[in-house]
């Protein structure tokens, strides 16, 4: 197993990238109201602001008075959401940035019920957690490392039950590329710990990207302190406040020994160890110990370096065994002082597969909306927002029942909303169509007086230009008819529209077939109108780089209906 895991040490040779005075944070203090926005956490001095221009539904609590001195301001107010199945924060973010998302819940009794609330903790479309709030008096958070792939991102509370859900805050901080990197999905926090005997627990500013840091204290550890500089511009950065203490085993000839349990217990872990010597060693004093995980890795005769940080992590992640996480610093012979570990990190894989589609996919999308979108029969948001798709809005999404938004905004869709969706957003469907100046939000559109004529000299132009078309194509095959060969093949061969010459002929049959996406490219994505009729639009489109062509397509709503196009096709 340890051949294809790779311990990778980061050294102080690493490039610099600070995040400081809060550049890109996102700190919302949820149900705080807007008129006291913005205000500094007395505590971190992080700027919070009202979490009220980024939902529009919930109402606003506060938690029971005699709370006030327990909890930091961001956590003394709330939105809870009575009304709804869903609700979602919608955030703007920088595509393709790694952000720590923490998003925490505190009851605080504010309803005077002392129910404690339950539900489900969404990003986007996908699961995140459970929240059950059940004797958690002190409250509950969820932190995840995740890398968005779009400019947007909801963070939902779904009612599971009769308790509505409940949020304090969200706050979002933008970190390095570089660092805790998955091969797949995201990171979700085990733990976050320096070794010291403080209750302290350290963030921002100690902590320019705001990770919060939890003394780890044990009665098997001694634990040694320095007053001294600590060199930590290695590429985690891990703050200095983190650094100046460490944790020894009591038996300085025993292992010092850490151990967990992932949850779920077969998760995949990713460990983050960070080491500095802060102790000044004799001249015949050494310190060198091997780093052991059991059953996964072992690094031999490692010395930290003096008040300098090293981390050590796991480039791929490991699975540990059923009794858990086995995390054993063990003395070499050649060591006279025991081994010593300053703060880890533990993390296990959480996937959003349906979140988001990649950059590639998703974004400068032309043309009509492709009809493979009905097969995503699982997904919950569509967002095809601010792209350039073109033509109707089809009558097919409204078949993928799993779907609570549709986001079809700052598009060129035109013609009319199908009822069959206008009734899904009746049930509670979010339907967001603004920024499509010719679309109108109707089943059946009745256009101003004043274009009363268009549609109809538009339909009329359009039917004599596919019935020049198709007489011209007669003549065409009339002229350039194959001869009937007995030994021709029964399939016929499709055109390439790509890659015909000129001089070819410019079609072969008059039952030729042409896949959707060569419908696409001859008509360069359905650019140009030439007119609208009964089953659908017309398009301009062009075979063969010279031959012009009407392409008439059928619409979802079309009056005249599959078979009466049918016809026509076969005519």
């Amino acid at each position: 197993m340890r051949s294809h895991l790779l311990l990778v040490i980061i050294g102080t040779f690493a490039v610099l990238v600070g995040a400081q005075k809060q550049e890109g944070f996102i700190s919302l203090d949820c149900g705080f109201p807007i008129e006291e926005s913005p205000y500094s956490d007395p505590s971190t001095g992080l700027t919070f602001t009202s979490d009220s221009t980024f939902i529009q539904t919930g109402k606003s609590g506060r938690v029971d008075k005699e709370l006030n001195k327990k909890f930091r301001k961001p956590y003394l107010t709330l939105r809870y959401f009575p009304e709804g199945k869903r609700n979602c924060y919608s955030l703007n973010v920088n595509r393709g940035t790694n952000y720590l998302i923490l998003v925490t819940f505190i009851y605080g009794n504010y309803d005077g019920l002392n129910i404690y609330p339950n539900f489900d903790l969404y990003l986007g479309p996908d699961k995140w957690a459970r929240i059950d709030m059940e004797g958690r008096q002190n409250g509950t958070f969820e932190e995840i490392i995740h890398r968005v792939r779009s400019s947007s991102l909801d963070i939902c509370l779904v009612k599971t039950g009769p308790t509505s859900p409940i949020i304090s805050s969200i706050e979002l901080r933008p970190m390095r590329n570089d660092t805790y990197v998955t091969h797949s999905g995201s990171l979700r926090n085990s733990f976050r710990v320096h070794c010291s005997t403080s209750d302290r627990e350290i963030r921002y500013d100690d902590d320019s990207y705001d990770r919060v840091w939890y003394p780890f204290f044990s009665s098997s550890f001694t634990y040694i302190t320095t007053s001294l500089n600590i060199n930590n511009s290695d590429t985690f950065e891990i703050p200095k406040a983190a650094l100046k203490s460490a944790a020894t085993p009591k038996n300085t000839s025993a292992p010092l020994i850490i151990t967990w349990k992932p949850r779920p217990s077969n998760a995949e872990v990713y460990f983050y160890l960070h080491f500095a010597e802060i102790q000044t060693l004799a001249a015949n004093e050494t310190r060198e110990f091997d780093i052991v995980l059991k059953g996964n890795f072992n690094y031999s005769a490692f010395s930290p370096p003096k008040l300098e940080l090293l981390t050590f992590f796991t480039a791929a992640p490991v699975q540990c065994d059923s009794d858990g996480c086995n995390l054993q610093l063990i003395r070499t012979p050649n060591s006279t002082l025991p081994p010593l570990i300053n703060a880890l990190e533990a993390y296990t894989i959480i996937e959003f597969p349906q979140l988001e589609t990649s950059l590639s996919d998703a974004s400068g999308l032309t043309g009509s909306l492709a009809s493979f979108f009905q097969n995503l029969t699982q997904i919950q948001e569509l967002d095809l927002s601010n792209n350039s798709l073109t033509g109707l809005v089809p009558a097919f999404l409204a078949n993928i029942k799993s779907l609570s938004l549709i986001d079809l905004s700052g598009n060129n869709f035109t013609g009319s909303v199908p009822q069959t969706l206008l009734d899904r957003e009746k049930e509670g469907l979010v339907l967001k169509l603004e920024g499509n100046p010719e679309l109108c939000k109707f089943s059946s559109c009745n256009p101003k007086e004043k274009k009363g004529l268009l549609v109809p000299i538009i339909a009329s132009i359009s039917a004599v230009l596919v019935a020049i078309v198709v007489v011209a194509l007669f003549f065409v095959f009339r002229k350039k008819k194959v001869p009937s060969d007995v030994h021709a093949p029964t399939s016929m061969p499709v055109v390439d529209v790509g890659h015909a010459k000129h001089s070819e002929p410019s079609f072969v049959s008059k039952k030729i077939r042409f896949t959707y996406f060569e419908v696409q490219e001859m008509t360069n994505n359905y650019q140009r109108v030439l007119g609208e009729g009964g089953f659908g639009v017309v398009y301009h489109g062009c075979v063969n780089g010279t031959q012009q062509v009407a392409v008439k397509l059928l619409s979802q709503s079309s009056s005249q209906g599959y078979k009466h196009f049918k016809a026509e096709v076969r005519l």
